[in-house]
């Protein structure tokens, strides 16, 4: 849903005006219950750690696994897309293949976003450190997306590949994919097995496409028993890439007026669900930013089952132990339903630790508005009117701190609009404009 309907919505205003934020589980406590969550104990982040966190530019958009929605997700295709649309962050989620290559991939088989059945029938189910780069390469990553999605299926998409973390960091620099006259990527055959056979790899030029954005790259590690020591190799990878930035990095030319974060110390942000994950990163890749990601779950790597002031606290203080500088839960609501970890209560929380909330995953005008307060403002948003003043009457003091500071979103062009951004087009008109 990009627009809402205005009566609906100020009726929504009123209505969630009148009842505040009210979790979605019943076990969630109410403003009534909640009589020390001002006053709980909480650790802080050190300066040296808040002067990371302010590497992260305010008020982030974040696409999520480049779109869900427009595009293959975690496609050179989304990617490119959200990078022209101007995305702050192009985020994913990292994998290793059974060669060692880190690369984009959320679920932990390929059974959903490719064409593996008929690849390699009877391996649907088998994890991506099973195969090879050269291997997943023989995958089209992009003819689902037109079946699941055909309001926004593009024939273009037909053949779309998985994607490596170095191909998304070349995307966010202003680079694609090389292809032939046939439209197929060109292997890159200076990048061999030692057996001479062709090691999966493409060859990349300027991208003539692109309008100039330069947005950071937000990565997710994925449980540690999965992929031992990823941790140690993304830490070499991004040295050597330049986009490690407490080790020599690289300047990637930007241009006034254009998104630059790929140019700034909080180029790329670290993010896990994983306890065990974050402790491995703070200790390879210190003073690189990092989210500790929240889910309501049984395991002890995230937020306990009842999201009460006690658990919260102890996720919290935590994660300032190992300098996570953003908290990243998720928000309830159409159409994910997640988990309701992002009420004010907890905002406040996060906030007076010293990080910064980047919530996930915004697909509607109305979350986008809630979240970031605007019905308890009289519907009006703080990028319309940074001087709104509390419209209401509440049982419990309204601050800025007890909403986000940026979010993981399918729709860019949603949260673009949404802060009043200039936008390039429509999503459509910059999948057009991308050849797509």
């Amino acid at each position: 849903m990009k627009n809402l309907n205005v009566k609906n919505l100020l009726a929504g205003a009123l209505i969630l005006s009148s009842i505040g934020f009210a979790g979605c589980e019943d076990d969630t406590p109410d403003y009534n219950e909640l009589n020390n969550y001002q006053t709980y104990p909480l650790k802080e982040l050190s300066a040296e750690a808040k002067v990371v966190r302010d590497y992260v530019k305010a008020d982030a958009v974040i696409a999520h696994r480049g779109s869900t929605f427009w595009a293959p997700e975690e496609t050179e295709a989304a990617y490119r897309w959200a990078r022209n649309m101007g995305a702050d962050y192009l985020e994913l989620d990292l994998q290793r293949t059974k060669d060692g290559v880190l690369l984009a991939l959320h679920d932990g088989n390929l059974r959903r976003t490719s064409n593996i059945e008929s690849v390699f029938p009877g391996q649907e189910d088998y994890p991506v450190s099973v195969f090879t780069l050269a291997q997943l390469r023989q995958l089209d990553a992009g003819s689902w997306f037109n079946i699941d999605e055909p309001e926004n299926a593009r024939e273009s998409f037909v053949g779309q590949k998985i994607s490596t973390l170095e191909e998304v960091l070349k995307i966010a620099e202003g680079y694609r994919i090389s292809r032939d006259a046939n439209g197929e990527p060109v292997k890159d055959m200076t990048r061999l097995n030692e057996d001479g056979t062709w090691a999966g790899y493409y060859e990349f030029e300027s991208d003539p496409l692109d309008n100039g954005n330069r947005p950071g790259v937000y990565a997710e590690t994925k449980e540690p028993y999965l992929f031992p020591n990823m941790e140690e190799d993304l830490a070499v990878f991004l040295s050597a890439q330049g986009w490690n930035v407490t080790d020599s990095p690289k300047v990637i030319p930007t241009i006034a007026g254009k998104v630059d974060v790929a140019n700034t110390m909080g180029r790329f942000i670290l993010q896990s669900f994983s306890r065990q994950s974050i402790v491995s990163l703070e200790k390879v890749l210190p003073g690189v930013p990092k989210c500790m990601l929240l889910w309501e779950s049984e395991s002890s790597s995230y937020v306990r089952p009842s999201n009460t002031i006690e658990s919260l606290a102890e996720f919290i203080n935590f994660s300032v132990d190992y300098n996570c500088h953003i908290a990243g839960p998720s928000i309830a609501g159409t159409p994910n339903d997640y988990p309701e970890l992002t009420e004010p209560w907890m905002c406040e929380m996060y906030h007076r630790a010293g990080m910064i909330v980047h919530a996930y995953s915004f697909d509607t005008e109305d979350q986008l508005r809630k979240y970031n307060g605007d019905y308890f403002y009289g519907g009006v948003s703080r990028f319309d009117n940074p001087n709104r003043e509390v419209s209401g009457d509440f049982k419990y003091e309204i601050s800025h701190d007890m909403f986000i500071d940026g979010g993981f979103t399918n729709l860019t062009d949603l949260s673009m609009e949404y802060q009043g951004r200039e936008l390039v087009g429509t999503a459509q008109e910059v999948l057009d404009n991308l050849g797509y």
